[in-house]
């Protein structure tokens, strides 16, 4: 790579509820991996933060929980509307990142996301092609008519609905999480780089509270999810790798194979991550960062022989 002309960024894109701090063990083991070690002077880790996350936690509107059917609770807040939100906000991050990157036009930009995260890059990259230069998605939530996309909706909002908000102290909310069941199966490295950016202190009474307030999170559970018309699948102009978790629920393999066969020259569908569910990225940082590094090589920055500088030039 020529450091004097360009600069790859890689760019990560967290899930709903969490926050860009539990992409922090994964970077620390792509930057010590020799592949990355190699071009590391002209390489930059950006992570971003969701609307109504971490450092931009609002909850100036107030969510409304609808407890009707106790088996199918809802709730309503304008985050229901997540995908279009996200997309937005990701647009205008990249612009502000492109604007602010003195090799604007010849900067190589890799997109790295989970969840929400991969939706918001994936979605950009159909609304606006050749935004990236590559996508890197661990499990983007697809909207499916059928009973068992409802029944997940219903579990991830009771369940979401039920995790305690606030604590006196910041030592109490770290022992909560640390002892809190359906955490059980994460990396601790990971849970602490979560508890860094998604639990806050609270101004007017010293307490500790969670970024993202569980009705938020509960919010996107209850609105649409992601959906392409068919012609949409074929507008990326960039490689997208999907990534996806052996233990997963969310993630409708079959689905995404068929993209692959559809649109070979766009679309990877790379074998599931041993031992993982849909939080993948938190269970096994390694697993997700060998995941990274091999697909990495999908991608002209990357690829033995390539000049990034050659790289097609963003529309940004």
């Amino acid at each position: 790579m020529n450091s004097a002309t360009t600069k790859t960024t890689l760019l990560f894109a967290h899930a709903t509820g969490f926050c860009p701090q539990v992409w922090d063990p994964v970077i620390r083991r792509l930057q010590a991996a020799p592949l990355l070690q190699q071009v590391k002077q002209t390489l930059q880790f950006v992570t971003l933060t969701a609307p109504y996350h971490g450092s931009r936690r609002d909850n100036s509107i107030e969510a409304v929980v609808n407890l009707e059917n106790p088996t199918s609770p809802r709730v309503k807040h304008p985050f229901n509307q997540w995908v279009d939100i996200v997309v937005d906000d990701m647009y205008d991050q990249v612009r502000q990142l492109r604007n602010n990157t003195v090799t604007t036009m010849r900067s190589p930009l890799i997109g790295i996301g989970h969840s929400l995260g991969a939706v918001a890059l994936w979605k950009t990259e159909v609304a606006h092609p050749g935004t990236f230069d590559g996508l890197i998605l661990f499990e983007p939530p697809y909207t499916f008519t059928t009973p068992a996309h409802s029944k997940s909706m219903d579990f991830l909002v009771s369940v979401t609905l039920q995790r305690e908000t606030k604590w006196p102290t910041q030592d109490a909310a770290v022992a909560y999480f640390e002892s809190y069941r359906n955490f059980a199966s994460w990396d601790r490295e990971s849970l602490q780089s979560f508890l860094e950016g998604a639990i806050v202190q609270d101004d007017e009474d010293n307490t500790w509270s969670l970024a993202c307030h569980p009705h938020i999170e509960a919010s996107v559970y209850s609105g649409p999810w992601l959906s392409l018309r068919a012609e949409e699948f074929a507008k990326p102009k960039c490689r997208i790798v999907f990534q996806n978790g052996a233990r997963s629920k969310l993630f409708e393999y079959d689905f995404f194979k068929s993209l692959e066969a559809k649109h070979p020259d766009v679309y990877k569908v790379e074998s599931p991550i041993a031992n993982t569910s849909h939080l993948m990225v938190l269970e096994d940082p390694g697993a997700v960062s060998t995941k990274i590094l091999n697909a990495l090589s999908e991608f002209p920055p990357f690829q033995k022989n390539s000049d990034p500088s050659e790289s097609k030039q963003s529309r940004l």
